[in-house]
């Protein structure tokens, strides 16, 4: 096997071995997701971990709608840098992981194209009952961490592209499901996303973005002191946000709890 590949695996099993529950709540790593998620509010994160989940009839039918979308497959190390070494473009994901801004930082993207062992395009998506235009800049943030997080493990980056797909719920029958990861990734590396945005007529947007390390990095030093303990936890001061989200009923700073 390729050295680089010999050399990522053994800083993996390094980084592992270096977890310890330095961080706030005890933790030992911060989920992208949940960094991301501080875009957002960071009293849900904070409630998240006080309360646990909360699950939702919406959070169950986007999961499920990702499983159908784009199955994975597990296989060996081995497999995996001998399929994305390819001309391809070639289609597999990766645990990501690493050290940014003191922080320890681990998650997995929804989908990925490589060709000869670099990534060209980073993909997550993102169910929505509403507009599919609008671009939450959790979302946003979450797909450049994860970039920043291939550049950080020593993967050329220097054509890396990233797109995250709001789809509108319910916008697919059963018979647009099984190709639709397909279509998607040729409209990314061909460069036909506008045709197929018109294709599925609204319902779907594919907002792309240029990876680049300096503002994945400013969004990590900018909440990074609340897993430190430089500081507590900061609100959203949308009024929308609290009536959409699932603990406004128990949150001492919700905007749409009864007040008596």
């Amino acid at each position: 096997m390729d050295p680089f590949w010999v050399g990522l695996w053994a800083r993996e099993k390094e980084f592992m071995r270096s977890i310890k529950p330095e961080f706030r709540h005890g933790a030992g790593l911060v989920g992208v997701a949940t960094l991301s998620g501080q875009f957002y509010c960071e009293y849900k994160v904070e409630n998240e971990f006080a309360l646990g989940e909360v699950p939702s009839e919406a959070k169950e039918a986007g999961t499920d709608l990702h499983d159908e979308l784009m199955p994975i497959e597990e296989i060996a190390p081995e497999d995996f840098a001998r399929l994305v070494s390819g001309k391809g473009p070639n289609y597999a994901v990766l645990g990501l992981w690493g050290v940014i801004g003191g922080l320890r930082l681990v998650g997995m993207p929804d989908h990925m194209i490589w060709s000869y062992g670099s990534p060209i395009w980073l993909m997550e998506l993102k169910t929505t009952r509403g507009d599919p235009n609008l671009l939450w800049r959790d979302q946003e943030i979450q797909a450049r961490i994860y970039g920043l997080l291939l550049d950080s493990m020593g993967f050329d980056c220097s054509n890396l592209k990233l797109a995250v797909v709001r789809l509108r719920s319910g916008a697919l029958d059963d018979g647009e499901k099984g190709d639709w990861i397909a279509k998607v990734s040729r409209a990314l590396v061909d460069g036909t996303i506008e045709e197929l945005e018109r294709e599925h007529r609204g319902s779907m947007k594919i907002h792309t973005l240029r990876h680049e390390k300096s503002v994945a990095e400013a969004a990590v030093a900018a909440k990074r002191g609340y897993w430190i303990g430089e500081r507590e936890p900061t609100s959203s001061e949308s009024i929308a946000k609290c009536r959409a989200c699932e603990y406004n009923k128990v949150c001492v700073k919700s905007l749409t709890r009864p007040k008596w």
